[in-house]
């Protein structure tokens, strides 16, 4: 399957039909020269938007063994459109080692076809890379793609909102299938009210003021977490749009439908599965 963002499965081609294995089929030189050109090209199209990422999320994109995905990665490292370096991040059991794979000038130049208008993008700088966040990054980049397979479109990382002047960056946003703009949280640690107060102030000011999003949905790690955390945000009093430097912040009454704009899912059930809904607790 593409990884670019303008990627749907309703407009995937021929390519979902196909075995993960298919290029290995396939006796004519020629169709296996272009196969492994379009291979390279989906992956050279997800790097241009979120720079750097692991052979698994490779893998899972295309619908790869994991061998597979790896010897596609070493020959576009081998040609120049990647780069790949090793770093420790947090694990549950301490640091662990990952590899991570990014795209490199020369890949970018490859990251349009001809037909389009190539857009500013940044190449993967390794040591700019901090550990605390690739966990992050890489979960966030899984659900890409599992929404990308489920019909959505239009994904657009965090990094492509920056200087926009949001008050609150969510970690993507994509349209759904029902062509909702949905501002997307993968969610792993409970907030304080206070903060959670100034999230929802937030949002909501940018789905009420300029529209650009319809709800926000926080993927969770199981059932349990999302409720939980639906719960701290339905007991909430307030919300709160928080200072930018050129206006005091503002605080307003939190109402019910300010709660209905959020949805909480366990990450097995998003992203077009049941939710939890945040009810208002009585005062």
């Amino acid at each position: 399957m593409d990884m670019n963002q303008t990627t749907s499965a309703s407009n995937s081609g021929n390519a979902n039909s196909m075995p993960s294995n298919y290029s290995y089929l396939i006796s004519d030189p020629t169709q296996r020269r272009e196969r492994a050109e379009e291979k390279r090209t989906s992956v050279l199209k997800f790097l241009r938007d979120e720079v750097w990422t692991v052979t698994e999320v490779i893998a899972a994109a295309l619908e790869l063994k994991y061998s597979a995905a790896c010897a596609l990665a070493k020959a576009m490292e081998r040609d120049g459109y990647i780069v790949s370096r090793e770093l420790f991040i947090p694990g549950e059991r301490g640091a662990k080692k990952v590899k991570l794979i990014g795209i490199t000038a020369y890949g970018l130049a490859f990251a349009w076809d001809l037909d389009e208008s190539p857009r500013s993008r940044q190449h993967w700088e390794p040591s700019k890379t901090n550990p605390l966040f690739v966990q992050h990054q890489i979960d966030t980049q899984l659900a890409r793609i599992k929404a990308i397979q489920s019909g959505w479109h239009d994904w657009i990382p965090t990094r492509l909102l920056m200087n926009k002047g949001l008050p609150k960056l969510p970690d993507a946003q994509a349209i759904d299938v029902e062509n909702s703009v949905v501002a997307l949280e993968i969610e792993r640690e409970i907030k304080t009210d206070r903060r959670l107060e100034a999230v929802v102030g937030a949002y909501i000011s940018e789905i009420k003021g300029s529209h650009r999003w319809d709800r926000v949905d926080y993927i969770c790690p199981n059932a349990d977490f999302a409720a939980r955390l639906a719960r701290n945000f339905g007991r909430l009093k307030q919300l709160r749009l928080e200072s930018n430097g050129k206006a005091p912040s503002k605080a307003g009454k939190l109402e019910q439908a300010h709660l209905d704009r959020f949805r909480f899912y366990s990450g097995e059930q998003w992203p077009n599965g049941e939710f939890i809904t945040a009810r208002k607790q009585p005062t």
